[in-house]
């Protein structure tokens, strides 16, 4: 496994974690700098605030989550019905997002 791609499973693995903060906080939205303390112990995944924007953005023009404030100081998102779909198994497969069933 090359260098690219050791990278590209990291996004996916963020992308599903930042689903897996926001399904527990939910009907909640959730901030960024929430998100990034809830994630500060997945060392090996490496969660900066760029990176985290980057998957919610991600994960919104996908339709799983929902960008509900979006300013320089901070982010707000919440997961939608699709997200829920997609974490339970039941939703469509996204190759950009590691899926629950393959951990």
């Amino acid at each position: 496994m090359g260098l690219t791609d050791l990278e590209t499973q990291r996004d996916r693995l963020r992308r599903l974690r930042i689903l897996q903060v926001l399904q527990q906080n939910r009907p909640e939205p959730v901030g960024d700098g929430l998100i990034g303390r809830c994630l500060r112990d997945d060392i090996d995944l490496g969660f900066t605030q760029a990176n985290i924007r980057t998957s919610i953005d991600y994960l919104a023009e996908r339709g799983l989550v929902a960008i509900t404030l979006r300013t320089t100081e901070r982010w707000i998102a919440k997961i939608s019905a699709n997200g829920v779909d997609f974490l339970q198994g039941v939703g469509a497969k996204i190759d950009g997002v590691a899926h629950p069933e393959e951990f």
